[in-house]
């Protein structure tokens, strides 16, 4: 996975995510994923969003080849081609290029109940979004009916929680995930009530917790 500096990212749901939920062969298998978006202009490729983007090996090996031959492109912005040009923006020329090249487009990455692996916000904050009473804002486009929100927006063995910027708060997320369940582990204890209930099914699911 691409992973961006203020994501916290736990590689072991990778594994749970590919193999145990999808069953997926990634050395055979074509795969690009993570939290798909689909808000952009019509006709583009939908894409995965920066903050945590995977690839099968497979992808990874032939891409390579694409990439290598990738030709200079225009100066004047997207036009709709796998090029090397001024102007581009990482994920939607990925997104691009593997569709155009190897028939590959984006998918995203949740659980059994149409929780997300992957989040695009901090979150203490996308546990609170609520797509019946906020309506169909750009980050519920395209998302299957019934998909989670608020306490169920995410899943519990997530891949990557983005939007840390400080190395602080990465490392108080290192705490929370995994310190001890002990009163002296202030970053549980300071916690507000929603954000500590997903932390524990967090715990809970990833085994830091026993049963």
């Amino acid at each position: 996975c691409k992973v961006d500096y203020d994501t916290f990212f736990f590689p072991e749901n990778v594994k749970y995510f590919v193999h145990t939920q999808q069953h997926w062969d990634p050395l055979d298998e074509y795969h690009y994923f993570g939290h798909k978006i689909n808000h952009r202009v019509q006709g583009r490729e939908p894409m995965i969003a920066g903050a945590t983007a995977c690839w099968s090996r497979a992808t990874l090996r032939d891409i390579a080849r694409v990439y290598r031959d990738m030709p200079k492109g225009s100066g004047r912005g997207e036009r709709g081609k796998c090029e090397d040009r001024a102007q581009a923006t990482e994920e939607a020329s990925t997104s691009l290029c593997l569709a155009r090249n190897l028939n590959v487009t984006a998918e995203p990455a949740r659980d059994g109940e149409l929780r997300e692996y992957i989040t695009i916000a901090k979150y203490k904050d996308v546990l609170t979004w609520n797509r019946t009473e906020q309506g169909e804002w750009w980050y519920w486009k395209g998302k299957p009916k019934g998909a989670g929100e608020m306490e169920d927006t995410i899943a519990v063995r997530p891949i990557g929680l983005h939007k840390y910027k400080q190395p602080g708060e990465i490392l108080d997320m290192n705490m929370q995930f995994f310190g001890p369940n002990a009163r002296g582990n202030r970053n549980l204890a300071s916690l507000d009530p929603r954000s500590r209930r997903f932390v524990d099914k967090v715990r809970k699911a990833m085994g830091v917790d026993p049963e």
